[in-house]
């Protein structure tokens, strides 16, 4: 099938003036509380958000944070966990370059975890964080939520 061009189009083409339309970047969108994860993959405007598979986790970041006696520490994370499985996964795919931006959405200590345990590939990816939990947030709505994080 042959695909036909205007005399303007190619004109434009042979002195640099055609744009071809750049590709949306790819986002990946983690959301935590501290005892689960979700994470999605998906382009702008998040209406295509779908899970990334193999990426969903279980466990205790809070727990990073307790001293003996039960009371909250507030430390540096000690690496265990979900903060630091969770880090570890996000920047070995953005190591193989899976992703172009990260935005992460968390409760705060949750969030500052995570950040801390996050390698220089992901960290270079960090589009934007946020201090709220969304985990329970529903699909529908998760959309409209991230773009006003991001500020659209």
């Amino acid at each position: 099938m042959a695909v036909r061009l205007s005399a303007a189009t190619i004109a434009a083409i042979g002195k640099g003036e055609h744009r071809i339309m750049p590709r949306l970047p790819s986002y990946w969108v983690l959301l935590a509380d501290g005892v689960r994860a979700r994470l999605f993959e998906g382009t702008r405007p998040f209406k295509d958000l779908h899970p990334v598979e193999g990426a969903v986790g279980e466990g205790a970041i809070g727990a990073d944070r307790e001293s003996a006696d039960g009371e909250a520490g507030g430390g540096e994370p000690q690496g265990g966990g979900l903060a630091k499985v969770l880090a570890s996964r996000l920047d070995a795919a953005a190591r193989a370059g899976r992703f172009d931006r990260l935005v992460i959405v968390a409760p705060a200590p949750v969030l500052g975890d995570i950040r801390t345990l996050l390698g220089a590939s992901a960290r270079a990816r960090l589009n934007a964080a946020a201090g709220l939990d969304l985990t329970g947030l529903p699909m529908a709505a998760l959309p409209a939520a991230l773009l006003g994080i991001l500020g659209f």
